[in-house]
């Protein structure tokens, strides 16, 4: 009788997923970029990615939270794609797309700054009047 069971059933019967860690989860989302710009030959600047896309990569059956912000900064600091999270799927861009748009600078705000600082409680009531929500598109525009 052999007291410990043969390599193949070992190898067969006791192993265990591999959970990439987030920086791992990073490489392997941006293998998959890099394998559909080589399919599709052309370059991308930004996609969705399904949340379930990214749980099967990570080889998950649910996604942490620590796990999701983790990788998210491992996207942006090794490979340059900044991720917005929304209720079922990533929205990614790459970085350097990101350098030509327009800042924005608070100035056009000190007034509301410097009420909130002296402790001005109608202030967002003041800012609710002012602005003006963007129409609504119907769908007939679209």
């Amino acid at each position: 009788m052999v007291p410990y069971p043969p390599d193949w059933f070992c190898g067969i019967f006791m192993s265990q997923p591999i959970l990439p860690n987030a920086s791992q989860l990073a490489l392997l989302v941006s293998l998959l970029i890099q394998r559909y710009i080589t399919e599709r030959g052309k370059d991308i600047s930004r996609f969705r990615l399904a949340r379930n896309s990214l749980r099967r990569l990570a080889v998950r059956a649910r996604l942490k939270d620590t796990l999701v912000d983790e990788w998210v900064d491992h996207m942006a600091l090794e490979y340059g794609w900044i991720v917005f999270i929304d209720a079922e799927e990533f929205l990614l861009i790459r970085k350097d797309i990101t350098s030509t748009w327009t800042k924005i600078a608070t100035k056009r705000c000190d007034d509301l700054i410097r009420r909130l600082r002296a402790g001005d409680v109608s202030v967002i009531d003041d800012a609710e009047v002012e602005f003006e929500p963007s129409p609504e598109p119907n769908e007939e525009d679209e």
